[in-house]
């Protein structure tokens, strides 16, 4: 089937205020044309009448697979588009139908209108329904069909289409600013990197070199996956690296239980230096009330008390195997689940709650404070992008 555009849809953006609308639709018209031109588009003409986009391009195929990685667009779907009269409509509906509309199959019309026409949608349906039926031998079937077509007509144009392709939803990028993420690489923290991003934000990804601690592996993860993320921003992302092997060789054989914590406290204060090198706004984490012992109620408290700055924590409520799901949306739980061994300093036992005074009084001794402001100092950053066409 030729189609000859493809319909965007957006949600929430549709809500806000006319300058705020037409503000985020650049944005998101913006993310569109940097996403085709990722993907090797390079023959496109977007349009945006009020509540859609229209993006008019030869290589639906890979338009289609631009937009699924872009943040703000809640579906979209290729269509054929007709003048609006019943005769080219029912004739538009048929064209779609044939290849996919066989005898026996139940079908189902929906239709909906914008603008004076001189008929109703309920005319639609009954006529393309009519014709669908006799032409193919087909059943009528509104509550179960195995084939919709889907008419929605705009003024004097109608387009028509049978397929609608889900997108990530949310806001267009950067529309609320920077955070920090937390960003090891694993499984957790790129899917709560990513659900910020789709919130409109723009991550910062700060990975902790554990140095002679860890391996190389875990640094390859951590790059591969912040790769694969970055295909959902429009310019990459940034990446910041921080050497703590000082800091994992203060802790070793001296912070027993408390250690999950005290490294943890560690990250959250040096992502708040960082947040504001960056001007940032808060930091992003990957924790799930409950998921392991550092990451009990007590525990949060704890970690909260590290820092002045929001934390953002969007799986919070959230478990391990839906958040596994989510990463298999976003196409990172390939590269997360790779094997990278165990953390060398940690405890048999880890608490389950700790008492904040106690663990400020090990940091002051252990120096940990100037410690990170030493690693701040030695940072190393980078601008990840994902290679073009990186589809898979």
């Amino acid at each position: 089937m030729k189609w000859d555009l493809i319909l965007i849809r957006y949600g929430e953006i549709a809500l806000k205020s006319n300058y705020v609308r037409r503000q985020l639709i650049e944005k998101l018209k913006s993310h569109i044309t940097k996403s085709l031109e990722q993907e090797g588009v390079e023959k496109y003409k977007l349009k945006t009448p009020r509540g859609r986009v229209f993006l008019e391009t030869p290589s639906i195929d890979k338009s289609l697979q631009a937009l699924s990685y872009i943040p703000g667009i809640v579906s979209y779907s290729p269509c054929i588009t007709v003048q609006s009269n019943l005769e080219k409509i029912t004739k538009g509906s048929t064209t779609v139908s044939e290849n996919q509309l066989s005898n026996n199959l139940n079908f189902a019309v929906n239709a909906r209108r914008i603008g004076e026409h001189d008929f109703s949608s309920q005319d639609i349906k009954i006529s393309v329904g009519d014709h669908l039926r006799k032409k193919f031998n087909a059943n009528v079937d509104l509550d179960n069909p195995d084939f919709t077509v889907n008419i929605e007509v705009r003024n004097e144009k109608t387009y028509i289409y049978t397929h609608t392709y889900r997108g990530l939803g949310g806001l267009p990028y950067g529309v609320q600013g920077k955070l920090v993420s937390l960003f090891s690489g694993g499984i957790d923290s790129p899917v709560a990197t990513a659900l910020m991003l789709k919130r409109g934000c723009e991550p910062i990804a700060l990975y902790i070199d554990k140095g002679k601690y860890g391996n190389k592996k875990e640094n390859d993860r951590a790059t591969k996956v912040a790769k694969k993320l970055s295909r959902y921003t429009p310019n990459g992302i940034k990446f910041i690296q921080l050497n703590f092997e000082e800091i994992y060789q203060e802790m070793e054989n001296k912070t027993g239980k408390q250690t999950c914590i005290i490294c943890k406290r560690a990250m959250y204060k040096a992502a708040e230096k960082i947040c504001k090198q960056e001007n940032a706004k808060g930091i992003i984490t990957g924790e799930s009330v409950g998921q392991v012992a550092s990451q009990t109620l007590d525990n949060l408290m704890t970690l909260d008390n590290s820092t002045n700055l929001p934390i953002y924590r969007p799986l919070i409520g959230v478990d391990k195997t839906q958040t596994q799901k989510i990463s298999r949306r976003l196409k990172l739980y390939k590269q997360s689940t790779e094997d990278i061994g165990e953390c060398p300093i940690l405890p048999n036992r880890v608490a389950t709650v700790s008492k904040t005074k106690q663990i400020k009084k090990t940091e002051q001794n252990l120096k940990i404070n100037q410690h990170i402001q030493k690693t701040i100092e030695k940072q190393t950053q980078k601008k990840i992008k994902p290679k073009k066409g990186a589809n898979k």
